[in-house]
């Protein structure tokens, strides 16, 4: 199934995550930097040829790529960080980040626009792939999918990543 939206997309590869990588995951890649000022590490979940960094061909020239990191080596949605950006010919666009604070998808934290996103690399090849980046950005609170996003109340992120990335159809 294509997703239209990098935020579908985002919520797809969570339920994706939720219900393919439930038992025996295993840890491929790490995302650090700071969140709030603390230092934080993500893991990115494989098994099987599933990822949690992936992309999709959205259609030729287009691609969409997403770097989602939890907090352990194990799925869980509380702690879980999602950076999604689209790539057309070759040049990426400004990403959307979101941080799930608690268990469910809402409340979290979010940027209301796509923000700019720094990639030092980015290769998609046949099934595989690879990305290595920093987004440096303000997350505002969403206390749900209704309300809009809190400036009043917001988080400051910092992190890089380098993930290999899994083709996902």
């Amino acid at each position: 199934m294509k997703l239209k939206k990098p935020r579908n997309l985002m919520i797809g590869a969570l339920i994706a995550a939720g219900l393919g990588l439930c038992a025996g995951q295993v840890m491929a890649n790490e995302i650090s930097g700071t969140l709030d000022g603390e230092p934080h590490e993500w893991h990115v979940l494989s098994e099987g040829g599933m990822s949690t960094a992936n992309f999709s061909e959205f259609m030729p020239g287009m691609v969409i790529v997403t770097v989602q990191g939890h907090r352990e080596a194990r799925f869980e949605t509380q702690g879980t960080l999602s950076i999604d950006f689209m790539v057309m010919q070759g040049t990426p666009s400004e990403a959307s980040v979101t941080y799930f604070h608690e268990s469910g998808l809402t409340p979290h934290y979010g940027t209301e626009e796509e923000v700019p996103i720094e990639i030092e690399e980015l290769e998609t090849d046949g099934d595989s792939g690879r990305v290595k980046g920093r987004v440096a950005t303000s997350l505002a609170y969403v206390e749900s999918m209704m309300a809009g996003h809190d400036h009043d109340n917001v988080m400051e992120i910092d992190v890089t990543f380098d993930v290999e990335l899994v083709r996902e159809e």
